[in-house]
């Protein structure tokens, strides 16, 4: 299939195409803004920031596949090819899948309290001094290391502050839980889009003041360095668990550290800091509160996954099969 990019690609994925999408006749466009030539021949088009519109559409005869990048609508729309019955997905970044994945991990380990439960097997904690039996049906053995407070994500209350494709691939992933999702952004949502995520617009002070989990995705600038701080963890409710997969510098690490040492703070997830590797003398390395992860939440391996899943997708239209990720005419995110 001719495959033409909308958008230029970045320098570290600018050789993907030739290694994932083999095959394929690939034109990319040369610069933002700018289609690439040949592009009225495509018969796939891929796009994350192009405002692809009916005009574009109408230009596309050939077109069996439409495929943006990204599940929040930003520019144009891509209701022509639905209606004219191109097959049409919006598939996640890849970056943003693999860090809303980690943030929904980091809340589970808390929630769950693994990290606990891990230490307690290692330490042979055996508090009531259970005898060791072969396991049979029912069960009567259970949390033979005595880890307290094992609780359930379900009908939690999450707060989401900065929610953009991070944000919304966390929210979705979060579905099956019965969480109620608050979210706090510069620019809010439109209505339709709220529904279809599944989140209520908050104020900042509402989500810190109302959310028993609290997540933090935001991108650093000069405005929101250390926009998180004392102030703001107190704001939070009683055993409040804190995550961060933003950067590391959007929070006030000291003022963290001190809301987790003193209990304003029950339990943090952090996979961001400060200072980057971490330096062994940091107090949070010390703190039996905190599940600490490198900065692996991301990776240049989420835009592997992209290309695949495009690669996926192209297979899937040759064989008149259906999509991953389809939109449907009528769907918010067009």
């Amino acid at each position: 299939m001719k495959v033409a990019f909308l958008d230029p690609l970045e320098a570290r994925a600018a050789e993907f195409p030739k290694k994932y999408l083999a095959g394929h006749d690939v034109i990319v466009a040369p610069e933002r803004g700018k289609l690439p030539d040949g592009v009225e021949d495509a018969e796939a088009i891929v796009w994350w920031s192009y405002p692809v519109d009916r005009g574009l559409i109408e230009r596309l005869p050939k077109l069996k596949l439409a495929q943006r990048i990204g599940v929040i609508r930003t520019a144009g729309d891509a209701t022509a090819a639905l209606s004219g019955g191109v097959a049409v997905s919006a598939l996640p970044h890849g970056v943003s899948d693999r860090v809303a994945q980690h943030a929904l991990a980091l809340t589970l380990s808390l929630v769950r309290k693994l990290r606990q439960g891990h230490e307690g097997m290692i330490a042979g904690l055996n508090p009531e001094n259970m005898p060791e039996e072969e396991t049979a049906a029912p069960a009567v053995h259970m949390n033979w290391t005595g880890t307290p407070d094992v609780d359930t994500l379900n009908d939690k209350t999450v707060g989401i502050i900065a929610f953009g494709e991070i944000g919304a691939r966390y929210a979705t992933m979060l579905r099956p839980f019965d969480v109620r999702v608050l979210y706090n952004k510069r620019n809010r949502l439109s209505p339709e889009l709220e529904d279809h995520f599944g989140v209520e617009y908050a104020s900042l002070e509402d989500v810190l003041s109302q959310s028993d989990i609290v997540t933090a995705i935001i991108p650093y600038s000069e405005d929101s360095r250390k926009m998180l701080g004392m102030a703001e963890f107190k704001r939070m409710k009683p055993g409040v668990i804190f995550i961060n997969v933003g950067r590391g510098n959007t929070v006030d690490e000291q003022a963290l550290i001190a809301a987790l040492q003193d209990g304003t703070i029950a339990y943090a997830g952090l996979d961001v800091f400060a200072i980057e590797p971490l330096p062994s003398s940091n107090p949070l390395l010390t703190l039996p509160n905190v599940v600490l992860t490198p900065h692996n939440a991301g990776g240049v391996l989420g835009q592997v996954n992209m290309f695949e899943r495009i690669a996926e997708n192209l297979r899937r239209v040759e064989a008149g099969k259906r999509v991953i990720m389809p939109m449907s005419v009528g769907d918010p995110q067009f």
